[in-house]
């Protein structure tokens, strides 16, 4: 049985934390890439500048920019940031204004942000196990993505946008204000694998 075509037509809302939590994140976000970005034109303007961002051995910036995961499509990492953070501000900021949007629209802006994940998954993964540093504005970028990914994605499965069976739209509904729970044990977890994996570097944080 199909749906009547007004409730496909149908518009989606959503609640005014979630707009702030998207612009929250979308900024920090873009304050991530933007670094980057800049202290990468920097290193080209001059190759003896020295990085902010370079703190010790294990906690630097360089490394990451000056490896082939820092340009996987050929242009630095920081670019896709600084375009890709402007959706969420955006998405967000209409919201705040009421604007409501399709679930088309809701699909696949979470489809995006997911690709994001996992796109920052593969990076972590990258620098912790093969690079062996974690560069502190990229692990900015790495917490905003986890923080803004599952209260989106409850949200849209909750508003039926991305359509996972009635059981579990109306499970995502009721337990929408916890997904947060979700985004704090993916951070646990990449924390606890940069401390086993790095532990020199956690034990210069803490001295």
């Amino acid at each position: 049985m199909t749906k009547p075509a007004s409730e496909e037509r149908a518009l989606i809302g959503a609640p005014n934390w979630l707009a702030w939590l998207l612009i929250v994140t979308g900024a920090l976000g873009l304050l991530g890439s933007f670094q980057l970005a800049a202290e990468g034109f920097e290193v080209l303007k001059n190759p003896d500048h020295e990085l902010a961002c370079d703190i010790s051995p294990f906690l630097t910036c360089s490394t990451t920019m000056n490896a082939w995961q820092g340009e996987v499509f050929g242009f630095p990492n920081s670019l896709i940031g600084l375009m890709g953070f402007v959706a969420p501000i955006a998405v967000g900021v209409s919201l705040l204004a009421g604007a409501k949007f399709a679930r088309w629209f809701w699909a696949a802006f979470t489809v995006g942000v997911i690709g994001a994940l996992g796109f920052v998954l593969w990076l972590a993964w990258n620098s912790i196990f093969f690079l062996g540093v974690v560069c502190p504005w990229c692990f900015l970028v790495w917490v905003v993505v986890y923080t803004m990914v599952f209260p989106l994605l409850t949200h849209s499965v909750a508003e039926g946008a991305i359509p996972l069976g009635s059981r579990v739209s109306a499970f995502a509904k009721k337990n929408r204000a916890l997904s947060w729970l979700l985004s704090l044990a993916l951070l646990i977890a990449v924390v606890l694998t940069v401390a086993v994996r790095l532990p020199n570097l956690i034990r210069l944080m803490f001295i």
